[in-house]
């Protein structure tokens, strides 16, 4: 398409201006062409000044000014109107919408912020619940592992007539009483009678807790070992089985 050159337009290029809005939509576009080309080093360096320049280069600034602007069909009519002059009314116009660029920038960085904050915020909440929801879930599965480590050496205990060491087991570790309370309730510390001696009743519930003592860490041994096989059930490799082991006793301690 063929483009007129500078040296056809008049030095009274406003008066040119107008008579070309009068030329329909043809002569608008060759206006608004002239406005742009004539214009735009000038508002480059108005816009290196202004605010929005924090946002946008100058370049920017001036070519979307020239798009959202310039290039409307009623920009220059609403110039003819203002009553002033086409440069003071082109830096106005720009300066315009550099703040509106700039209030939109804005408005789209503290939208940016607040999304990144509620992301975060979102990301901790969901990490905080998938947490306590693993914690959950592995210490019902500890729970459910020892369950059953128990009762099969319960059932083994009961079965050799060895009832009582597990009940032994069963107060002391599992329900946190002390030796001296079992024994007392078993029996085993009362038998002298009232003649007794101090001192030999002492030594009568001495051995008693010893004897509990021995036989919860015997219960002990083998609730280990039920326990390790009862994770090599599950399916756990035998290299992590003892850390897996220690896993599963520090859950239910938790």
């Amino acid at each position: 398409m063929h483009r007129e050159s500078h040296s056809q337009f008049p030095s009274t290029h406003a008066t040119w201006i107008v008579e070309s809005l009068a030329n329909g939509e043809r002569g608008l576009q060759l206006a608004q062409l002239h406005v742009m080309e004539r214009y735009r080093d000038a508002l480059i360096a108005y816009a290196t000044a202004l605010p929005a320049r924090a946002v946008a280069e100058p370049a920017e600034l001036v070519s979307g000014f020239f798009t959202r602007r310039v290039a409307t069909e009623g920009f220059l009519t609403a110039w003819r109107a203002s009553g002033l002059s086409l440069r003071r009314y082109l830096m106005n116009g720009l300066s315009l919408d550099a703040r509106t660029v700039l209030r939109s920038e804005r408005r789209e960085a503290e939208r940016r912020r607040r999304f990144a904050t509620e992301e975060a915020a979102e990301a901790r909440e969901r990490a905080r619940r998938e947490a306590d929801a693993e914690a959950a879930f592995e210490g019902a599965w500890a729970r459910a592992v020892v369950g059953e480590a128990c009762e099969r050496v319960r059932a083994e205990l009961v079965a050799a007539g060895d009832a009582k060491a597990w009940e032994a087991f069963e107060a002391h570790v599992l329900r946190g009483e002390p030796y001296a309370r079992i024994a007392a309730a078993r029996g085993g510390a009362g038998a002298a009678g009232e003649e007794t001696r101090a001192v030999e009743k002492l030594m009568a519930e001495k051995l008693a807790v010893e004897k509990l003592a021995v036989e919860v860490r015997r219960v002990g041994r083998r609730m280990r070992a039920a326990l390790r096989d009862t994770l090599a059930e599950e399916g756990i490799a035998p290299g992590e089985v003892e850390r897996e082991l220690r896993v599963v006793l520090a859950r239910l301690r938790a």
